[in-house]
């Protein structure tokens, strides 16, 4: 699977990945003690819904666009909306904010982002996308090795965000193993890992090399809008958090009922582990 995600920005995996992303940072925040987000793959930062990859792939007008004036959305998506809605002041949607950027909008002043990209094009972007300060660190490195050399984080609290290409056929794979290692230096922190729903027998493996590995409190919420298949376009996603916050999952059981039903293409659904 090639996920280059200017094609796919603003799509339904992404309304699930960042909704659920900004509750975690907003749980961290309930804590004075400050805290690091790793966001191992983070992309170009912005995203230009005029561009010519969004006209070629406009899957964003299945995604937020149909969100976008709902009237009263669940708590977790009205938060998701009102964060997107902070970068497009006139109120129409034109650009849309990837994880890097939604995370240093919600930093304090002693929080740190540490946002990795190895492709240069993107690395630049960023570059250009995220605010030049003390507490954002942009860094052109291989995001798997970053677990290893970054954690823990000084700040002894912290969310790690591990959303890859899925280019390697193996990477899902790959991406639960990379847990082990990291989990011994950093168990107590946050981890959010995205997945492709290509295959539901593949994720369940997936999690249970995740758990084997040492994850322990887990929580895992999948979203489809359409039926998924091995070798069909991407129609739903997967979230596995790690220690997830309080209060998360009983969000998440209003929201994405929300989701099938707002976002459908046909036979969607929801899944909650």
């Amino acid at each position: 699977m090639n996920y280059r995600h200017a094609f796919h920005a603003g799509n339904h995996a992404d309304v699930l990945k960042h909704a659920v992303l900004l509750f975690c940072l907003d749980a961290l925040k309930k804590k004075p003690a400050p805290f690091a987000v790793l966001d191992t793959h983070a992309g170009r930062g912005f995203y230009d819904f005029q561009s010519e990859e969004a006209a070629r792939s406009p899957e964003w007008q299945d995604g937020i666009s149909r969100l976008w004036t709902w009237p009263e959305p669940p708590p977790l998506i009205a938060r998701y909306l009102d964060a997107v809605r902070s970068f497009n002041a006139d109120g129409t949607l034109r650009t849309y904010p990837g994880s890097p950027v939604l995370a240093t909008a919600n930093l304090r002043d002693d929080d740190v982002l540490i946002a990795c990209e190895l492709h240069p094009e993107e690395h630049a972007a960023l570059k250009r996308a995220l605010p030049r300060q003390a507490n954002v660190q942009v860094h052109a490195r291989d995001g798997w090795e970053a677990l290893g050399a970054l954690l823990p984080p000084p700040q002894r609290r912290g969310l790690v965000l591990i959303d890859p290409p899925y280019e390697a056929p193996d990477e899902l794979t790959n991406s639960a193993r990379a847990l082990g290692p990291t989990l011994k230096r950093f168990g107590h922190g946050v981890y959010l890992w995205w997945r492709p729903l290509k295959s539901e027998s593949a994720l369940n493996a997936a999690d249970a090399e995740a758990r084997a590995q040492g994850a322990k409190e887990t929580l895992r919420a999948d979203l489809w809008v359409a039926q998924p298949s091995p070798e069909g376009r991407l129609v739903g996603s997967s979230v596995f958090l790690i220690n997830p916050p309080f209060g998360l999952r009983d969000a998440l059981k209003v929201a994405l009922p929300f989701l099938a039903e707002a976002l459908t293409k046909g036979q969607s659904g929801w899944r909650l582990k």
